[in-house]
């Protein structure tokens, strides 16, 4: 053991014992005895320094190479105890505590899980931070951290495991050699699930290398945690048993979730429970009075105080004390400063009366009040602040110093709140006793020293003097409009001194620069602003206050803002903060552009994150023409590329949207609007995005043994949003499988045998979240299983049957949903529509609760749903046609006839908006007015595989399916067919002219050829082709186009022809058939020979002929996306998602295509240009020298091969714009 290296710092306890036992009974007055025992302490404290240097150097043995990759990782660097800024405990006090933990880390039958619980000011992280000194000197300490609400990365839960992960491999060479070659391949796994960073970064390399480490997490309760029960503690629960080598000792105060974490089963039988705050009074007592009598013997010796403080006061201190140790702290502080006379402080602290008010988060006896000493030590600090005019400032640095997200320092909150510094400074150090507050540095983050001075302040039935009471919400406004004028004052563009166009993480130096020319002021504006004006006062009130500053704001420093913001990788702050701007701005002038702001930010969310530079080089660039902001910002930048054609003019309803590269067959809304989730066919990628960006937030996996091939049947969030529910069916099983979304982990994996076959089971959860009830319909009946969600126990079965002659629900099942704490069902057979009411929790008949009588219901399709008011909507549809009936009013609310081919219906939660489509056809959205349902607007589903989704808001929908998740507002559509949404880039085939700036361009609907000057963009040439053109090629002076099974030619004479002439099909000059299945072309390609045509047919795949015999091959690939023939040699190009395909264009190797990476493509691909232009696979455009010219938004990554190139210009297809773009990177 490690202990062998130094000294077994138990014998010199065992020694200090016997010595104090011997010397008790003399009752020696001098000073010899208590010299002997400080010099022991002194003998203590240089073995522990030793034992902790030989450790140190343990740390010291990583390579630069292993520093250099765990220093990349994202972690928070200061959380261990070392760099925690607490003290251990004073020698003497807490010893039977201590002792009891000691024992606990040496002894392997003890349990593996310690809980240290203990009230506000009992002391427990002074005792966490002796531990944790104690067991690393021993070398039984594999990592800590100490949590703490005042800063934001030890607060936050996420970084909690991969922080205790890059200590345990700083110690351990085997962790080590695992953790680094983990880190290198996959940075992001810091960003997983909590299920998923405990698996990976800590469980599996303990195990692997048989590692026993001491664990410790300091003060649980100040890490943010929206868990019921601690997220935290329920994967440890999960795992701990799966490393029992390892012990894990946790602090936090009883709350709520920390208890409820302890409670959890798997968690409860392996955790040993100390109860600090239930200590025998008078130990603590007793270990109070030793802390005051060294504090005050130590203070007494360096003053020459003689015969200080009196036994009468040390009682009367100990007895307001009342078992808070943070009291004791607090009081000597305050005595304990060199602007004081000792004496005269501790006098005017014991003379102040008791505090009529009882302070129940802390007071553990009637005697006990921390009111009464800081309002004793604020009164006495400010006693000689000149008078009220100085009140709002004093407010207002306590304010900010406690209301802050992040520790600020003085000089910072100076730049905030617009003060001077030389005035913050000594206001701070006036009450520097109950604070983390450092002498003669400006610049050091200053905190309160213990939470309750926080609560004390903002509660003002604590803090009566209206002096130094803070009111949060005016304080919090007042900050916000701080860090508004500070940026204003102090954003300039480029800041970092980034070289144009490069991608944040080209540049290695990244955060040097931000350390160096981002002023923490100024990082602390741009991050916080926001959280400041959401906790403010109501809109308002608000508004007027902040309006002006605002509009200042997004009108002058909005991009620069962004920059600092992406250099930060904070750009999710900017949705939230333009979010809240809109919500500010509801019935102001600067809402137009609040609005197109925060369109700017999530449409070009990837982009922004990417690259600092790239937000005016690719943001700017592709914005609408019409948006404010790039009216605004255009002329803050020279692009390195210009829109010859298809600019976007204004903002369409399509907010954001992302490339798929598995196909999403099922997605969800979160209850709260916030989360999406989908599902891939079978359940085994399950993503949730954020609702506003797309971003992905985390992947759920399930454990090996739980993975399933089963076809997806549901996905369901819980009413809270905490739970995640999937249930899908394989054969004669059904898989229903739970996830807990703070952790990422599954609570429960259930299987249940379906012999019946019930080709689609449904999922309800009871309000609660505590039981979900899966549904199986059959063709006459139907039946309810009830599990428990967290345990996956099977509670029971509902079926309909008769008992007693009581009549049970019959017929084909309408809907299943919770109304209260019961499940109800809605029936027909088929008229009328019967509602059955069932309880979730105890086993019961059906009860039939009403009949619905509805007009005109025979040989309907019926969609019903519930409202809040416990009324019905229910849809009626037949083909082309259908009508909602309201069960409330008894009356329809719309009649829809002839209009659309709507056969399926999703409503939002309260039935106000649904949306109506059918496969392949436009997506309707109805919004309730007072005379019923109107048409609000309309999306153009463009594949048969498109799925639209409605939030439960009404005010957001998704559409998936096919290679694109796409996120619509329901605010900005269109119902007329003019409407940007009703076409589609996709549909349009372009070539370039081989000599001169000339493209040709159609859009296959309107079977016409145009060719374009790309200097203006004007039409030269059209060409009436007649019929649907599916593929083009330009060869020479000849454009060849691909129609239903034809390939037809037209001869241009000229390389410029004039301006207005156009050709019809008698102008063409060559016609070739090829017999085409019958089946709906989605691309062609012609060969530059004119030899060969290859398709893509909807049903077949890819086909190739031989234009010359009519031979045919197959390649059997529904998945392709599009082709093309590499001009000067025999290759046909064949691209799906992400990759290519190559084969040589030889009609006897047609069999075997090679397959590439996208950037292995060839030159004179949609890839890349003869001039060395290329688009790499994660969507930048770069020169011959690797500059990135352009980031193309992610949908348009996915779909390389609707990109045509030309030297220096390139063509977009993409299907989210209105026609084809095209690009000019010589502007």
């Amino acid at each position: 053991m490690l202990r062998k290296r130094g000294v077994d710092l138990r014998k010199l306890d065992d020694i200090e014992k016997r010595l104090r036992d011997l010397t008790e009974p003399l009752n020696d007055q001098s000073r010899g005895y208590e010299d002997i025992f400080e010099l022991l302490e002194d003998l203590r404290e240089t073995v522990l320094d030793y034992q902790t240097d030989i450790h140190d150097q343990e740390y010291n043995l990583i390579t630069p190479d292993e520093a250099a990759v765990l220093d990349g990782f994202r972690f928070a660097r200061k959380a261990e105890f070392r760099y925690s800024g607490h003290r251990g405990c004073l020698k003497g006090t807490r010893e039977d505590v201590l002792d009891g933990i000691e024992l606990w880390t040496r002894d392997p039958a003890k349990p593996p899980v310690y809980w240290l619980n203990g009230l506000a000011g009992t002391g427990k992280t002074t005792i966490a931070q002796t531990v944790a000194e104690r067991v690393f000197a021993c070398g039984q300490l594999g990592a800590s951290f100490f949590c703490s609400r005042d800063f934001e990365d030890r607060s936050n839960i996420k970084l909690i495991f991969p922080t205790l992960a890059v200590q345990l491999a700083r110690k351990y060479t085997d962790f080590r050699s695992y953790l680094v070659p983990l880190v290198r391949s996959d940075p992001g796994v810091a960003d997983e699930s909590l299920y998923n960073q405990m698996y990976k970064l800590i469980v599996r390399p303990l195990n692997k290398f048989n590692i026993s480490p001491v664990i410790i997490i300091d003060a649980l309760d100040e890490c943010q945690d929206e868990e019921p029960a601690s997220a935290v503690l329920s994967i440890l629960g999960q795992f701990v048993s799966k490393i029992p080598e390892a012990k894990f000792f946790v602090t936090g105060r009883p709350e709520p979730r920390i208890r409820e974490g302890f409670r959890l089963p798997m968690l409860a039988e392996v955790t040993d429970v100390f109860v600090l705050h239930e200590v025998e009074p008078s130990r603590v007592d007793n270990d109070i009075r030793l802390f005051f009598g060294h504090k005050f013997s130590d203070l007494a010796r360096r003053r020459s105080l003689d015969d200080w403080p009196t036994k009468e006061q040390l009682d009367l201190l100990c007895e307001r004390a009342g078992g808070l140790f943070v009291y004791a702290v607090a009081t000597v502080k305050s005595i304990d400063k060199p602007s004081t006379n000792p004496r005269k402080q501790l006098n005017l602290l014991l003379q102040s009366p008791e505090s009529s008010t009882r302070e129940g988060k802390t007071r553990l006896t009637g005697n006990t009040t921390l009111d009464l000493l800081y309002t004793s030590i604020l009164q006495e600090a400010f006693s000689d602040v000149n008078g009220p005019d100085n009140d709002p400032m004093v407010r207002s640095v306590l304010g900010a110093m406690i209301l802050a997200a992040n520790p600020l320092s003085p000089s910072t909150i100076a730049k905030v709140l617009g003060l001077d510094p030389e005035d913050v400074f000594p206001l701070l150090s006036l009450v520097q006793s109950l604070l983390i507050f450092q002498d003669q540095d400006i610049d050091f983050p200053v905190r309160p020293f213990h939470k309750s001075f926080f609560d004390f302040l903002i509660d003002p039935d604590r803090c009566t003097n209206q002096r130094f009471h803070v009111f949060p919400p005016e304080h919090h406004l007042q900050l916000s409009i701080g860090c508004l004028n500070l940026m204003n004052r102090t954003l300039k563009q480029n800041m970092c001194g980034l070289p144009d166009g490069v991608a944040n993480s080209d540049v290695h130096d990244l955060k040097d620069r931000i350390e160096n020319f981002i002023d923490p002021a100024l990082r602390y504006a741009c991050r916080s602003w926001h959280t400041h004006l959401v906790k403010g006062p109501a809109i308002s009130l608000a508004a007027p206050k902040i309006d002006s500053t605002l509009r200042q704001f997004l009108e002058g420093k909005l991009l620069l803002w962004l920059e600092v913001l992406s250099v930060l990788g904070a750009v999710k702050n900017a949705v939230n903060a333009l979010q809240a701007a809109l919500g500010l701005s509801k019935e102001s002038p600067t809402l137009d552009l609040a609005h197109d702001c925060h369109r700017f930010v999530t449409g070009h969310f990837e982009i922004i994150s990417a690259s600092s530079p790239h937000i005016y080089h690719s943001a700017l660039v592709l914005c609408p023409t019409t948006s404010i902001v790039r009216k605004l910002y255009e002329t803050n930048t020279q692009p390195f590329v210009r829109v010859v054609r298809g600019a976007p003019v204004s903002w369409d309803s399509n907010i954001a949207a992302i490339a798929c590269p598995i196909r999403i067959y099922r997605a969800a809304w979160s209850s709260c609007n916030r989360f999406i989730a989908t599902s891939s066919y079978n359940g085994a990628t399950v993503v949730i995005l954020d609702s506003v960006t797309l971003q992905r937030l985390q992947s759920l996996e399930c454990a090996p043994e739980e993975t399933f091939s089963a076809q997806i049947g549901a996905l369901i969030f819980s009413p809270d949003s905490h739970l995640l529910t999937w249930v899908g069916r394989l054969d004669q099983h059904v898989y229903i499988v739970s996830w807990d979304l703070q952790t990422g982990g599954v609570v429960s994996a259930i299987t249940h045998h379906d012999q019946r076959y019930c080709q689609k089971p449904n999922i309800t959860y009871s309000n609660d979240g505590k039981m979900i009830g899966v549904s199986y319909s059959y063709s006459s009946d139907f039946m309810i299983s009830i599990y428990d969600v967290v345990s996956g126990i099977h509670m029971y079965n509902i079926k309909p049957d008769v008992h007693g002659g009581f009549y049970n629900p019959r017929g084909r099942v309408l809907a299943v949903w919770t109304h209260g704490e019961f499940l109800r069902v809605a029936t027909t057979e088929p008229q009328p529509i019967t509602i059955w009411e069932v309880g979730f929790t105890s086993r019961a008949n059906f009860t039939l609760v009403e009949t619905l009588y509805v007009p005109d219901i025979l040989d309907a399709d019926i969609v019903i749903a519930p409202t809040p008011l416990a009324t019905y909507r229910i849809v009626l549809c037949r083909e082309g046609e259908f009508s909602v009936w309201d069960t409330g009013d008894s009356k329809f609310l719309l009649r829809q006839t002839n209009a659309t081919s709507s056969s399926s219906f999703t409503f939002s939660s309260d039935s106000r908006s649904f949306v109506s489509w059918d496969t392949g056809s436009e997506v309707y959205i109805w919004k309730e007015h007072s005379t019923g349902y109107i048409l609000h607007g309309k999306l153009e589903s463009r594949t048969k595989f498109t799925t639209p989704l409605l939030s439960p808001d009404g005010e957001s929908i998704i559409t998936f399916g096919d290679s694109r998740l796409r996120l619509w507002h329901t605010e900005n559509l269109h119902t007329t067919p003019s409407s940007p949404t009703t076409q589609h880039s996709e549909d349009f085939v372009l070539d370039f002219m081989s000599d001169g700036p000339l493209a040709v361009v159609t859009r296959r609907q309107d079977n016409v050829v145009v060719v374009l000057d790309l200097k203006s963009g004007l039409p030269q040439l059209t060409i009436d082709t007649g019929m649907e053109v599916y593929g083009l090629k330009v060869i020479g002076n000849t454009i060849a186009v691909v129609v239903d099974g034809k390939v037809i030619t037209w001869n241009v004479v000229g390389r410029n022809p004039l301006p207005g002439t156009r050709m019809g099909p008698e102008d063409s000059t060559q016609t070739i058939t090829f017999a085409q299945p019958a089946s709906p072309v989605i691309v062609a390609a012609i060969s530059p020979d004119l030899h060969h045509i290859a398709v893509i047919l909807e049903k077949f795949g890819t086909l190739l002929y031989n234009l010359s015999d009519g031979q045919k091959f197959e390649f059997s690939n529904a998945m392709d996306n599009s082709l093309w023939f590499a001009p000067g040699d025999n290759t046909l190009w064949i691209a799906g998602r992400n990759m290519v395909r190559s084969q040589p264009k030889d009609d006897e190797a047609y069999n075997a295509l090679v397959v590439r990476d996208i950037e292995c493509g060839p030159r004179e691909s949609p890839w890349r240009s003869s001039l060395g232009y290329k688009v790499t696979n994660d969507g930048w455009v770069l020169d011959l020298e690797g500059k990135r010219l352009l980031m193309l938004p992610p949908p348009w990554q996915s779909d390389a091969a609707l990109r045509v190139w030309n030297g220096h210009f390139l063509a977009l297809l993409h299907g989210s714009l209105p026609e084809s773009v095209i690009l000019d990177f010589e502007p």
